[in-house]
């Protein structure tokens, strides 16, 4: 019996002649029932679909979504939807066929597939001899589709196609073959009709052997022209260029999922740091008050040059750098005590240069320029002395081998804002080092919190203190560096007014009502800390009456209320704040000065509703209380501040 559905080279006819009677009969079983609207073929219903409405009015429609233009990209989207459906409905078509036709030799499963291919309409399968059908990576399989119902809706169309059109001739008879043997396979049209060649010719093969058979079997290029190849083999090229866009984005994705995480987990760090150091830092503080005071009260007290008072004020440096430490760390959970005030910076930058010294033997010279006498900037005083310290001290550290800093204070007026730098006139901050210098991946982690290159030493707090000081002043920093050519840190701060006004502030314990004795109202919960005041505010000569408890003190009498200068009190207290004292003080005495002294504000808002007053960080020295009395007690417009007793 001659085969009518199918050519194959002569060896395999007996096999693909059994193989045309299984089929035949599988369709011979059909019946057609329009009143139902069915077609049943081996008891299973099938369809009928016009085949130009899946090949070029299937392109056309595409082509018309995506506009003018754009028929390159609508092509590509077409040939891939239609080559993986045809795949699919080919694997589920031998899966069901393998089944009902109890197929289970892979053979004879392939075997059956072109002369289904014939019975469905798709194309008659004419195979060469040259394949080499068997399982594994050797199997290959190369064939023509003389009679393609793609190549011939586009040639009845009158329309030539630039690309092979047969994508579910290709796609079908690719899935039935990987349902046979159980194996990925891909085929490739290298020859097609509706591109005006002579025959619509196929290679099929293994995915990752592909491009080599189609070179080999078909004479045709898979070179890569304008995107696209000329022998396409859209399963393999447009799956693997989809695969690797998508493994692409997935990798930039994760790095940004990765980045994402890691700020989150430092961020929790940082706010884990913050509610450590915020319920530490209030007894600490106080423990801090009571060993700066009392060591510094004994060191005044005390001649100059004695031995025993330079030990007394190592004692009361050391309080001071342990209590900025716990500063910086109160800045990153937002509970450090902010008093902003007109501060003149060329005389903060002043005062310190005279205080920093060396730490060791190295040859470190400070070259000051300071160029903005008078002007002022709105700024908490000992922020912007931490911000220059550690600006300075970061330097220095640049250095190891020594050299020049260099601190420069100009004014500037910013044209556009650039980063964080704001628009408008500023005073700028400099401070220039000889040092190593930073590589551009250190330049974009400076200001990290916990990023150091200082191994071994070092918190990784001192850059990114300053940095959210600088920004809550409402100011910015610019940085630019070079390998083993140093840095240059600029820091810009708004101004405020000019003419020295923070100037006039500092000298306000010169003037005659600094002489004058003060009668305080001091109340303090922690018995060492209030001790420690009671002493030092005496020793200067005021009176203080002082309470352990708020209550009691909120019930002072009228007429002591009215002949008190000032209140002085704590924040953090049992059963009652010193908001609360405050306010309840104020009830009867409207104008009443405050000062809240206070080593933890969780609530800065609450501080400042109460008018008239004043923060002073804890710890802190006992002429610093003072002075912030003497500040407050001039500004205010209560009568008792005018005037002696």
């Amino acid at each position: 019996m001659s085969l009518r559905t199918v050519r194959v080279p002569p060896d395999v006819e007996a096999l693909f002649s059994k193989a045309e009677q299984v089929v035949s009969r599988f369709f011979r079983d059909r019946r057609d029932d329009p009143t139902t609207g069915t077609i049943e073929i081996f008891g299973e219903r099938y369809l009928l679909v016009r085949a130009a409405s899946l090949s070029v009015e299937f392109f056309d429609l595409v082509r018309g979504f995506y506009g003018s233009g754009l028929e390159a990209e609508a092509d590509d989207f077409a040939r891939n939807i239609l080559y993986d459906l045809a795949h699919t409905v080919g694997r589920s078509d031998a899966h069901n066929f393998h089944v009902k036709m109890g197929l289970e030799d892979p053979i004879s499963r392939l075997s059956a597939g072109p002369i289904h291919f014939a019975h469905a309409g798709w194309a008659f399968v004419d195979i060469s001899p040259n394949s080499k059908p068997v399982p594994g990576d050797d199997y290959v399989l190369h064939y023509d589709h003389p009679y393609s119902f793609e190549s011939d809706t586009w040639l009845r169309s009158g329309r030539k196609s630039t690309f092979p059109v047969c994508i579910m001739n290709a796609g079908y008879s690719s899935g039935w073959c990987s349902e046979s043997f159980d194996q990925p396979l891909v085929s490739a049209e290298v020859r097609c009709r509706g591109r005006g060649d002579d025959a619509c010719r196929f290679v099929m093969a293994p995915p990752h052997r592909i491009e080599e058979y189609v070179a080999r079997f078909a004479g045709a290029s898979t070179d890569q022209v304008h995107g696209r190849a000329t022998a396409p083999i859209p399963d393999f090229f447009a799956r693997k260029r989809i695969e690797e866009d998508l493994r692409r984005r997935f990798a930039d994705e994760l790095r940004e999922r990765e980045a994402a995480e890691s700020r989150l987990r430092r961020a929790q760090k940082l706010e884990a740091v913050g509610r450590l150091a915020g319920g530490v830092a209030h007894d600490f503080n106080n423990l801090m008050t009571v060993v700066i005071a009392r060591a510094n009260r004994i060191a005044r007290k005390m001649p100059e040059g004695d031995p025993v008072r330079r030990e007394l004020e190592g004692i009361v440096e050391a309080g001071e750098r342990a209590s900025a430490l716990t500063s910086q760390l109160l800045a990153f959970s937002r509970a450090q005590v902010v008093q902003r005030e007109p501060v003149e910076v060329d005389r903060v930058l002043a005062d310190i240069a005279r205080v920093v010294r060396s730490p060791d033997d190295r040859p470190i010279t400070l070259d000051l320029s300071l160029d903005a006498a008078g002007i002022v900037v709105l700024v908490d005083r000992s922020q912007l002395e931490q911000v220059a310290l550690n600006l300075i001290v970061n330097a220095r550290e640049a250095m190891p081998n020594g050299g020049a800093i260099r601190i420069a204070t100009d004014v500037v007026r910013n044209q556009e804002r650039i980063g964080d730098v704001p628009v408008g006139e500023c005073v700028r901050l400099t401070v220039t080092d000889e040092g190593v210098g930073m590589d551009e991946a250190t330049l974009g982690r400076i200001f990290e919190p916990y990023f150091t290159t200082k191994a071994g030493h070092g918190t990784g707090l001192g850059l990114a203190t300053a940095y959210g000081i600088v920004q809550q002043a409402g100011g910015g920093i610019l940085v630019s560096s070079h390998v083993g050519r140093g840095s240059d840190f600029q820091v810009f701060l708004p101004v405020h007014s000019r003419g020295g006004a923070a100037g006039e502030l500092a000298d306000v314990l010169s003037e005659r009502t600094s002489e004058r004795r003060l009668r305080l109202i001091l109340v303090e919960d922690h018995p060492d800390v209030r001790a420690t005041l009671e002493i030092g505010l005496a020793d200067a000569g005021h009176e203080v009456i002082a309470f352990a408890e708020p209550r009691a003190a909120m019930s002072i009498d009228d007429v002591t209320l009215g002949a008190m200068d000032a209140l002085v009190t704590d924040v953090a207290m049992p059963d009652h704040s010193g908001v609360e004292v405050a306010q309840a003080l104020r009830e009867r005495r409207p104008n009443l000065p405050v000062v809240f002294v206070t080593g933890y504000a969780a609530d800065p808002s609450t501080l400042a509703a109460v008018r008239g007053s004043r923060v002073l960080a804890k710890p802190f020295r006992t002429e610093d209380l003072i002075h912030a009395l003497r500040i407050l007690l001039r500004s205010t417009g209560d009568p008792k501040s005018r005037g002696g007793t």
